[in-house]
């Protein structure tokens, strides 16, 4: 599309936006305060110790004997460089978008370039296990095994992936993690936590904007739910979650669903991981790729597995 009439869309959206707020003020003030709810409640306590103790660890070589216990595994079976080992594991344990702030601090030092960056993007993208324990299976689907089995597919398909892109770029030079930190705790400490609470704050605002649009679609769209709840999912992912969750489908079609939403992940985590890694131009359409599959391939493992269990 012509980019000035793309912008005349744009703007044209935008201001049906505007009126919808002005129109319809109390749902949309409802959905912000859900939004904060959700991110005070349920980001905050997850993302802030986290991404705060990363940031720690980054100043005081944590990465580097984390690369020095899992490095073979990264070299061996995803053909990248030891030390981005540690962006796989920790990935593996926080959830998303943390991927995307190892990969930024990687990038700032200059220790990958934007290729390793890319390939590191298409499978270091893990839920938190304990979201999809606790709150998908035991929360939603009132079932802790099944969450078992959403959280082997989900992690095991992105081992897949990996396998699919290791011959996509091949960077094996070792580069060394060790520095000398001259910073004071403090000071190290107090630059983690302004750093924390600025990506914090930016994924609020990516969250209210994403659950503002899925409210208004659920207003003003008049389709088939099942369609809106399908919609809802790709948009933001929490919602197509809970929608799903409470809608009168059998178990195996619900559980399925649910993990191709939490492997796809919901444009908000794409946009959550691109805008944390704003500084650098990366490949968006392989991420998304790899997301799509992640998506249709873990969630047809959990249908099959269910069907024969």
């Amino acid at each position: 599309m012509n980019k000035k009439y793309s912008n005349y869309l744009i703007c044209l959206i935008i201001i049906l936006f505007f009126f919808e707020i002005l129109n319809n003020s109390n749902l949309i003030i409802n959905t912000v305060y859900k939004s904060i709810n959700i991110w005070f409640y349920n980001i905050v306590p997850t993302i802030f110790p986290i991404y705060l103790t990363i940031d720690l660890l980054a100043n005081y070589n944590g990465f580097y004997y984390l690369s020095k216990l899992f490095g073979k595994f990264m070299e061996k079976v995803f053909k990248m460089k030891k030390e981005t080992s540690f962006i796989f594991i920790l990935s593996c344990l926080s959830g998303f978008p943390s991927n995307s702030k190892y990969i930024k601090i990687m990038l700032d030092n200059k220790e990958i370039d934007l290729e390793e960056a890319n390939k590191l993007l298409t499978f270091t993208h893990f839920s938190n296990p304990l979201f999809i324990i606790e709150s998908i299976g035991y929360k939603f689907l009132h079932n802790k095994k099944i969450g078992i089995i959403i959280l082997i597919c989900h992690y095991l398909t992105n081992i897949i992936i990996g396998l699919f892109y290791r011959n996509y770029y091949i960077n094996l030079n070792s580069i060394d993690l060790k520095k000398k930190n001259k910073t004071s705790f403090v000071i190290c400490l107090t630059n983690s936590i302004y750093k924390t609470i600025k990506i914090l704050f930016l994924l609020l605002g990516i969250i209210t904007f994403f659950m503002l649009i899925t409210c208004i679609l659920r207003e003003k769209i008049l389709i088939n739910s099942f369609i809106l709840n399908i919609i809802c999912g790709l948009l933001e992912m929490t919602q197509g979650i809970f929608y799903i969750a409470s809608s009168n489908l059998n178990i195996i079609l619900k559980a399925s669903i649910i993990t191709f939403f939490i492997s796809f992940g919901g444009i908000s985590i794409h946009m959550q991981v691109f805008s944390i890694l704003s500084d650098y131009k990366l490949k968006y359409s392989n991420y998304l790729l790899a997301r799509i599959f992640h998506g249709l391939i873990s969630s047809s493992l959990v249908y099959f597995l269910l069907t024969i269990m």
